[in-house]
């Protein structure tokens, strides 16, 4: 990600890395693709950047719903998250479901930055999990889909160290305010909250499941951990390195054998990180898994362990 121009909007950080406090993780060691994690003392400091008031309001609004094609009925919803941000999200839920307590799948989309929850790859996922009895809950990223900004185009994205870690802080903080909000639906089980991203949302994902205790099982498809790489102060920020180590809830991690071999190699070594139960897979795909040909381990985690 470091590769790609962008400008983001000023956000308001603590920035006590920048105030003098010393990094201790290290770079790649020999032979490794990815970077020694950082200490639990380092780590506690890093863990500030995902946290906020838990008293602010959400004032969660519901603009339409969609319930003519598909096994669920989809709502366009939104709700506020720090900073003066709203995120705009899809709830499905499935058809026939009235009166249950669902269990949840929060859903995070790639790359894509003028799909976000609109991606091919999160429309195909929907009617897969609702057919099994899920709910799902799909989010825009900051800075994605809705929240593009109107005056960039892809080429305009740079997001560097600092701004990297600001993206990723407000993401994160993001999908934790949608928990918030799922655990206030009357549908949806809160003792149920499974998460499931994809590239770019596979990355995204290492860090919430490592900063989120309510979630029950996390599955990550592709993880783009090589979007960051660096451990010096900003970078150790979003740097998977730092959060696979932390990750308590049962774990399974997707990997296709014909992307790139940096991100293959970095999968692999994370996933030793693991302390708890987990399952490594491994397709002989490239980067892209279409979700109705790749689904059926994944779903056989989720009936598993949610």
């Amino acid at each position: 990600m470091y590769g790609k121009r962008c400008v983001l909007p000023a956000i308001l950080f603590t920035v006590f890395f920048s105030l003098g406090f010393a990094a201790t993780g290290k770079a790649q060691s020999d032979g490794s693709a990815i970077e020694t994690p950082v200490d639990s003392a380092t780590f506690e400091l890093i863990r500030e950047y995902f946290k906020y008031d838990k008293k602010l309001p959400l004032n969660p609004k519901v603009f339409d719903k969609w319930p003519w094609r598909g096994p669920q009925v989809i709502t366009k919803v939104s709700y506020s998250s720090v900073r003066g941000q709203r995120v705009p999200a899809y709830l499905a839920i499935p058809k026939d479901s009235e009166g249950k307590k669902l269990p949840v799948v929060v859903l995070m989309h790639g790359w894509n930055l003028f799909w976000g929850k609109n991606e091919d790859w999160v429309q195909a996922w929907l009617p897969i999990l609702t057919a099994n009895g899920y709910a799902v809950l799909v989010p825009d990223h900051f800075l994605f889909g809705e929240r593009r900004r109107e005056d960039t185009s892809e080429s305009d994205y740079d997001f560097g160290p600092y701004s990297t870690r600001d993206w990723m802080a407000q993401t994160v903080v993001d999908l934790r305010r949608g928990i918030d909000y799922l655990q206030q639906r009357p549908e949806i089980d809160p003792e149920r909250i499974a998460v499931l991203g994809g590239s770019l949302g596979g990355w995204i994902g290492s860090v919430l499941a490592a900063v989120e205790p309510r979630i029950k099982t996390t599955v990550l498809t592709v993880p783009a951990t090589d979007f960051g790489t660096r451990q010096d102060a900003p970078g150790m920020v979003v740097n998977s390195s730092n959060y696979f180590p932390r990750i308590t809830s049962p774990l399974m991690v997707v990997i296709a054998l014909r992307d790139s071999e940096l991100r293959i190699a970095r999968a692999r070594e994370l996933f030793k990180l693991v302390g708890g139960g987990k399952k490594l897979i491994e397709y002989d795909e490239q980067h892209f898994l279409p979700p109705d040909k790749y689904n059926h381990d994944i779903m056989l985690w989720l009936k598993e362990n949610l």
